[in-house]
């Protein structure tokens, strides 16, 4: 039974270790989607959306259940603290807001066990106007690991969850927006 175990580790370990080696650069999961809103109201919505509205548990990552936010999450240099249901939390920081084109943030102080694998989570949300009421957003999750074995790990492990993480909550978002029967009342 330990050789098998101790098989197991090393294949993952070695598997990681290509992956890692693979992608020179941070994890990144990317999502792009065309929203049939005009930029300024798919920005005004997106920079402060409820957390907890958008992500929902997935496979292994688990649901946002609150922030502890004082005021409404605008502007540059506010911090939050992000509760999860399995009872962890990490430390969310708004980096940059560009009204209307962008806005960037870092997750960090991770309580979860990401905290053995990665430094920060950046994240990257630019917005273009396609014209015809239609707005192009590029979100970027970057996890920036702790070392190249944690690298791999989050490549081999990790990444396609966060990427399926996105993209719901992408779906959300859009659905949201593009709502017209009025069941949303905080567009």
């Amino acid at each position: 039974m330990i050789t098998f175990l101790l098989t197991v580790g090393l294949t993952i370990g070695i598997a990681g270790i290509a992956v890692a080696q693979s992608k020179k650069n941070v994890s990144q999961a990317k999502v792009v989607m065309i929203i049939n809103v005009p930029i300024d109201r798919a920005f005004n919505y997106i920079v402060p959306v409820d957390l907890p509205h958008i992500f929902k548990k997935y496979k292994n990552l688990p649901a946002i259940i609150k922030t502890d936010e004082t005021e409404k999450w605008i502007k540059a240099g506010l911090t939050r603290t992000v509760y999860f249901e399995d009872g962890s939390t990490s430390k969310e920081t708004l980096l940059t807001v560009i009204p209307h084109s962008s806005f960037s943030y870092k997750i960090e102080d991770f309580t979860s066990q990401l905290r053995f694998l990665a430094k920060r989570i950046e994240g990257d949300w630019i917005f273009t106007d396609l014209g015809n009421g239609q707005t192009q957003i590029i979100w970027t999750y970057k996890i920036v690991p702790k070392n190249f074995l944690a690298r791999g790990l989050i490549n081999l492990a990790l990444l396609n969850n966060i990427q399926g993480l996105l993209t719901n909550a992408s779906t959300i978002l859009k659905a949201d927006l593009e709502n017209t029967d009025g069941r949303r009342d905080s567009l």
